[in-house]
């Protein structure tokens, strides 16, 4: 196992790798035009987020949470940053998961969230001082975050400080609250929208955040009692609109795995949990 990016795609062109774990977006034009065989895009039922500390000022601050979810180009990041490998994300859970829609997405709206911004007390950025956003040391995390850094400066006035951390560390900080602002993402335990609602319960080992909503874990509790699908889909809607209308999280994108196989690999198909059954994979050149 190898956490840096650029280090996988290295040893894979050197033949020390039969498959990498991901690809760096800006490597992937390349892989298509040149290596089209070897480059594999997945479905994969995850979703990449950001999280705030909304125990401590100014994050448990509504409004602020609101205006900077709604000051993000989702579709420039997907499309630009992201090579069109990604969807963007304005809902948590991943369409279609276990024939679930989510409520209406954060939208995409600058002048929305200038006049958020302005009633959370910071008009065009005034007031609010430069605030730490922890990442995965990554490619992938800190190109995203870099988009949202320059549109939240761009649109907002709003200036952020991008840290780059070992996953190890950057890990341990949400279990601690240890951050202002940290990127990060969920890929599902298993394919139904409970894997990505629960995990925002009060008592969620997941939830990290500090946030906590009497109503929405109701719902949540009541969904898990509820037999009749359609009727359960509805009570974890109002849920996640919930959710999406504090805005403990801003969601970014969903993902795909994007990665890098050699051809003489068979047998390794799609997974949406990311998980492979050994037994039945196989090296072989043709």
């Amino acid at each position: 196992p190898n956490d840096n990016i650029a280090t996988d795609e290295k040893n894979f062109r050197a033949g020390q790798l039969h498959i990498t774990y991901e690809l760096a977006p800006e490597k992937i034009a390349t892989y298509r035009a040149e290596a089209p065989d070897k480059l594999r895009i997945d479905p994969f039922l995850e979703t990449m987020f950001l999280r705030f500390n909304v125990t401590r000022p100014p994050f448990d601050n509504q409004k602020l949470r609101q205006a900077l979810a709604r000051a993000i180009n989702r579709d420039s990041i997907a499309r630009n940053v992201l090579r069109g490998s990604r969807t963007p994300a304005g809902e948590f859970v991943p369409p279609g998961t276990a024939g679930y829609a989510s409520p209406a997405p954060i939208p995409d709206d600058f002048a929305a969230a200038r006049r958020l911004l302005a009633e959370a007390g910071y008009p065009g950025g005034r007031g609010l001082a430069p605030f730490e956003v922890q990442i995965k040391n990554d490619d992938i995390h800190r190109a995203v975050l870099e988009a949202i850094q320059e549109m939240w400066k761009r649109e907002l006035g709003v200036t952020i400080v991008i840290a780059p951390l070992e996953q190890k560390t950057w890990i341990q900080n949400w279990r601690t609250l240890s951050y202002q602002v940290a990127s990060s993402r969920w890929i599902g335990d298993y394919i139904d929208p409970n894997t990505f609602l629960d995990m925002w319960l009060t008592d969620g080992g997941n939830n990290e955040t500090g946030w906590s909503n009497a109503g929405y874990d109701r719902l949540i509790a009541e969904s898990a009692r509820t037999l009749d699908p359609d009727r359960r889909h509805a009570l974890q809607q109002q849920a996640e609109a919930i959710l999406l209308d504090e805005a403990p999280i801003i969601p970014i994108y969903h993902g795909t795995r994007v990665f890098l196989i050699d051809p003489a690999v068979k047998g390794w198909v799609p997974s949406l949990l990311g998980s492979h059954r050994y037994q039945l994979v196989e090296l072989r050149r043709d």
